[in-house]
């Protein structure tokens, strides 16, 4: 009974000392983040933050060098139109590369070396792929690469590719990991019994393969949004010195290359085993300026 009246006298004084202190906290006694002036003087900078030597490097604040910025732009506005693609993609301006198989799900690609390209008359602006993976996560990307251009080519400092990773969503596959172990069955019916038992259990933590489990990802499609081109190239780089931003040309997008796949094991221990694995693509839908 001592040591029980002892513990519970304890955790009424971490207790109480814990309300003083949120009461302090909220009284502003006691500040949650302290700041610091440097860089930005007239701003507050949570302390966290790593910030560079003094005088070390320029920071331009809001209404000043804003010669720096070259003349007050006009918003540009536009119409857009849809341009929808649809499984098997076949069309006059599409090329698909690398596929394995395709049906309702989608055309099933092998990942990164599968591609679809896309080229369009008029300027793209933005393009939406829907599909799922064989297994989970899996990624979408889309290249939009202007003529003569690549990862060691590029104008500027802007890379003309875009991914979106951890899709979680994924069509009915074979279950790799969970066949993945060899099992002996004396009988037909022992067999049968063991896949049944092993659907229930993937059912049961799925929540009926409603809700991703651990053992599958959950049984849904995955939209991926991708927003590109209006790209304006300048002469340089603006850093420090008379320079401002003189824009140099404008280059439009008439050219997308998808690509796709899941980050997991493809048919393990067998002559189609590869990685990362498939992914089915069903529509791509690219908005164009009318």
């Amino acid at each position: 009974m001592g040591q029980r009246s002892k513990l519970v006298r304890n955790v009424c004084v971490v207790s109480v000392l814990a309300l003083l202190l949120l009461v302090v906290i909220v009284e502003g006694k006691v500040p949650l983040i302290t700041w610091t002036k440097w860089p930005c003087p007239d701003e507050k900078v949570p302390s966290y933050t790593l910030t560079p030597k003094e005088g070390s490097m320029p920071v331009f604040k809001a209404g000043e060098e804003t010669v720096r910025l070259g003349p007050v732009r006009e918003v540009e506005v536009y119409e857009t139109e849809h341009h929808l693609y649809k499984v098997p993609f076949h069309y006059k301006n599409v090329i698909i590369d690398n596929w394995l198989e395709y049906s309702d799900k989608g055309v099933e690609m092998l990942a990164d070396a599968g591609t679809i390209t896309i080229v369009e008359e008029k300027p793209i602006v933005s393009v939406t792929i829907v599909g799922s993976g064989c297994s989970s996560p899996g990624y979408n990307t889309v290249e939009w690469w202007g003529e003569g251009e690549d990862l060691s080519n590029t104008h500027g400092q802007l890379v003309k590719r875009s991914r979106v990773d951890n899709l979680k969503g994924q069509h009915n596959a074979w279950l790799q990991q969970a066949f993945s172990k060899k099992q002996q069955f004396d009988t037909v019916e022992e067999a049968n019994e063991f896949l049944k038992t092993m659907r229930e259990v993937v059912y049961g933590m799925t929540s009926g393969y409603y809700m991703p489990g651990s053992i599958m990802s959950g049984l849904y499609e995955n939209t991926a949004y991708f927003r590109i081109g209006d790209v304006d190239m300048f002469e340089q780089v603006i850093q420090p010195g008379p320079n401002t931003a003189k824009v140099v040309g404008h280059r439009d997008v008439h050219k997308i290359v998808v690509r796709c796949g899941s980050l997991d094991y493809e048919n393990p221990g067998g002559p189609h085993a590869r990685y990362p694995a498939d992914y089915a693509i069903r529509l791509i839908d690219v908005v164009v300026k009318k």
